[in-house]
């Protein structure tokens, strides 16, 4: 295991990688969950803890140039301080790091308006397989010279090489920012809302959605106490500039209309952070009480949201362990969560399986955010045809013709 402390310490390691063909793995927090950086056949492992440096925020041409270790929350209450905003916001936004994030291609709850860390990627400096250095991209607005290698590089897991840098694009911070939480009777009806919000032309910022399992799993850790007969909840924030009653207002009524029990709207920053802290909190409760939980996070397009909901809810009842789902359900993404003991492994796989059979025949995808690392690498061919595969395996080759860059990820052996 390496801690670089700079550009040259991974000049170096990649140099000898390729001279005695070692494996090198990237590491950022290991706060992901496909497993992508696990080290299962040995190597080298770079460990970007040290290089966490914001090195400038450009407030002029609004963009922030930062090292991988960066805390994502760090640089998110960092840009804020000069009235700037970076929207991607993952669950584990106070410990995974910038790098993790560009290699996952993360997401979170803000993505329904403002998109996911492609987004908001304008240049990397990357170091490849022998200590070769090279910048993609450009930190302009607009550019069309030759490929997008920026593109191809995020969400490729450390498969292409090393980022030691990047450029990311910034807004302005929004100044108002108002959120809801809305409880339910039944999980159908908090999805069948998602759907109607959208199709009605709003854009809240988030539009988190909990199951009843979920919600069981939080409810201690919010503002007051659920209504009885809660077995769903919507997490709903907007923000804008100006007076956002209005808006706030019309989104109760739908949820009223549609059934909701209850509705809560935050008071102060304060209230509004124990509703997201709750949020956040569903994941790590989940590990907290099961021997194994495995996360999945299928995307469907948002008005298959109700369906895809009710299908995930048929194969949790013939599986016959807990379930639970959450997620950004404004933007379609679904965390389905399997909750069982090693003895249940073969038939936990079986139902992933399944699960993704339901993503894809929803016109979806297996994965929004997690990447596929190993968890999901046997299942890649049930989306992407052979070509596809292969056209992305040359692609690798072409970067790393020895194939030492995290071997055994994303792609089946």
């Amino acid at each position: 295991m390496i801690h670089p402390e700079g550009l040259e310490d991974v000049v170096r390691a990649l140099s000898l990688a390729e001279k005695f063909r070692i494996p090198v793995v990237p590491r950022g927090a290991g706060t992901g969950v496909a497993g992508g950086c696990v080290p299962f056949l040995g190597g080298i492992v770079l460990v970007f803890d040290r290089m966490n440096r914001i090195l400038d925020i450009d407030t002029e041409n609004l963009h922030v140039r930062v090292e991988p270790g960066v805390i994502t929350g760090d640089l998110d209450r960092e840009v804020r301080n000069v009235g700037l905003f970076y929207p991607p916001d993952p669950a584990s936004i106070d410990s995974c790091m910038i790098g993790g994030n560009i290699a996952t291609n993360a997401g979170g709850p803000r993505a329904l308006k403002y998109g996911v860390t492609k987004h908001y990627t304008l240049e990397l400096q990357v170091v490849l397989p022998g200590g070769r250095v090279v910048r993609f991209g450009r930190r302009t607005k607009k550019w069309v010279v030759g490929y997008d290698l920026v593109s191809a590089f995020v969400g490729s897991e450390g498969t292409l090489g090393v980022l030691t840098e990047a450029v990311l694009r910034l807004i302005p911070d929004p100044p108002q920012i108002e959120t809801l939480l809305v409880a339910f009777p039944d999980e159908l009806k908090a999805s069948e809302t998602v759907t109607e919000l959208i199709r009605r032309r709003y854009l809240p910022r988030a539009l988190e959605f909990l199951d009843r399992v979920s919600v069981a799993h939080i409810a201690e850790r919010l503002p007051g106490s659920l209504p009885d007969g809660t077995q769903a909840l919507l997490l709903i924030e907007v923000d804008g500039r100006g007076d956002l009653f209005d808006e706030l207002e019309e989104i109760a009524g739908i949820c009223e209309k549609n059934g909701a029990l209850e509705i809560y709207a935050s008071r102060d920053e304060k209230d509004r952070a124990r509703l997201w802290d709750a949020r956040r909190k569903v994941f790590p409760s989940l590990e907290e009480k099961y021997e194994r939980v495995r996360s999945e996070d299928i995307v469907v397009p948002r008005s298959y949201i109700p369906e895809a909901v009710r299908r995930i809810r048929e194969l949790a009842s013939g599986l016959g362990i807990g379930v639970a789902t959450f997620g950004h359900a404004g933007d379609g993404n679904l965390h389905v969560n399997f909750l069982y003991s090693g003895d249940r492994e073969g038939e936990v796989l079986k139902a992933v399986g399944e699960l993704y059979k339901i993503a894809l025949d929803l016109d979806g995808t297996i994965s929004g955010e997690h990447g596929v690392g190993i968890l999901k690498k046997d299942f890649i061919h049930l989306e992407q045809e052979p070509l596809l595969i292969e056209l992305q395996k040359a692609l690798k080759k072409t970067f790393d013709p020895l194939g030492i860059m995290n071997p055994g990820k994303i792609f089946p052996d």
